[in-house]
C-alpha cells in the first residue's frame, strides 16, 4: 500500500469513527429529552380546577377551583343525576370540562355524565356533583367559598370527603317478602353497593359471632373493612369489626382484602353484601329476603 493510501484510508476511518460518536451522542441527547419530555407534569394547587379544603369537624373535601364547597346526593346512587323539578335552584350542578387535580386526588376518579335534562355534570367515584343554593329572600343564592352549610341537609346532603368508605343512600326499593315498592335509606360503600344484616345475627348474638359461614358466606360476602370514614349524619362510633374464623375469599369482587379477615359491623350487627346484586351499584335485591326462614334487610342508618 502506498504511503497516500495508507493515509487516505486512515482519515475515512477517522470521519467514520467520528461520525458513529456524534451519531450516539445525538441519540443520546434525544433519548434524555424524549425522558424529560415524557416526565409528567405536576399540578400545583393554583392549577387545579378541584381542590381539596379541610375542615376540623368534616375533615377534607372537594371544591372547585375558586373554593367553593361540593355535595354528594344519597338518591343519585345509582350514578344517575335524581335532583329534578324543584330540587335543582336549590342544588346546581357542578361541571369541569377539564379536571385538574394535584397529587393528593386521582384524575381516574373523576368522570362525566349527562343529566335528565342534559347537562353535563362532572362525578366522582360514580356520584354526581353539586353546589349549594339555598333560598335567601325568595332568591337562590350560592354559599360562600368555604361554606358547608349544605352538609347534612336532611341527611342525604353531604360533603365530598375522599376518605369516605361508608356512606348513606336513598331509594325506591322492592321488599322481597311483601312485592311492595318502598322507600329504603341504607348503607353503602363508596362504590354504591348495598350493605345487609341478618336478623339470625340479631336472634343469636351469643352464638356466633356471626352466624352466617360456609355456604351462606359465599352467597352474602362479608364486608371486610377496617373503621371506616363516615359522613356527619352517621357515627364513627357505631361501626366496629369483629374477627372471622373462616379464611373467606380471596377472588371475586367482594374478595377478602383484610389479611386480619376484620368484617365491618354496625351497631353491633355484621354487615354483608348480596351475590345477587351482581356488584352493581344502587341494586338492591336482597331486601327483606326470606332464605330459609331467615330475612334479610339493606342495613339502615
Amino acid at each position: 500500500m502506498s504511503r497516500l493510501s495508507y493515509f487516505t484510508l486512515m482519515r475515512c476511518l477517522t470521519f467514520l469513527l467520528g461520525a458513529s460518536l456524534l451519531s450516539s451522542v445525538s441519540l443520546l441527547v434525544v433519548s434524555c429529552n424524549d425522558k424529560d419530555d415524557n416526565k409528567p407534569v405536576e399540578i400545583t394547587d393554583a392549577q387545579a380546577t378541584v381542590k381539596l379544603a379541610t375542615s376540623a369537624t368534616l375533615g377534607p373535601y372537594l371544591t372547585d377551583s375558586q373554593g367553593n364547597t361540593l355535595y354528594f346526593f344519597a338518591r343519585d346512587v345509582d350514578g344517575t343525576n335524581a335532583c329534578t323539578g324543584g330540587c335543582t335552584p336549590t342544588w346546581p350542578v357542578y361541571y369541569e370540562p377539564n379536571v385538574l387535580v394535584t397529587k393528593a386526588l386521582n384524575t381516574s376518579d373523576f368522570g362525566s355524565k349527562t343529566t335528565p335534562d342534559g347537562r353535563q355534570q362532572t362525578t366522582y367515584k360514580g356520584w354526581p356533583l353539586y353546589y349549594y343554593a339555598p333560598a335567601v329572600n325568595g332568591q337562590n343564592v350560592r354559599e360562600l367559598p368555604g361554606e358547608t352549610r349544605g352538609n347534612g341537609v336532611g341527611t342525604i346532603w353531604h360533603v365530598v370527603n375522599p376518605g369516605y368508605s361508608v356512606v348513606i343512600a336513598s331509594k325506591s326499593v322492592v321488599d322481597k317478602t311483601t312485592n311492595a315498592t318502598v322507600s329504603r335509606t341504607y348503607l353503602t360503600d363508596t362504590q354504591g353497593r348495598t350493605m345487609y344484616v341478618f336478623a339470625k345475627d340479631t336472634k343469636n348474638p351469643n352464638t356466633l359471632a356471626t352466624n352466617c359461614t360456609g355456604s351462606c358466606a359465599t352467597t352474602w360476602p362479608p364486608v371486610y373493612m377496617s373503621a371506616p370514614t363516615v359522613p356527619s349524619s352517621l357515627k364513627a362510633s357505631d361501626f366496629g369489626t369483629i374477627t372471622r374464623t373462616d379464611a373467606g375469599s380471596a377472588s371475586g369482587p367482594y374478595g377478602n382484602t383484610s389479611k386480619a379477615n376484620l368484617q365491618l359491623t354496625y351497631k353491633g350487627r355484621p354487615l354483608y353484601y348480596y351475590i345477587a346484586d351482581n356488584d352493581t351499584r344502587g341494586r338492591v335485591e336482597g331486601h327483606d329476603l326470606n332464605e330459609s326462614g331467615d330475612l334479610w334487610f339493606a342495613a339502615a342508618p
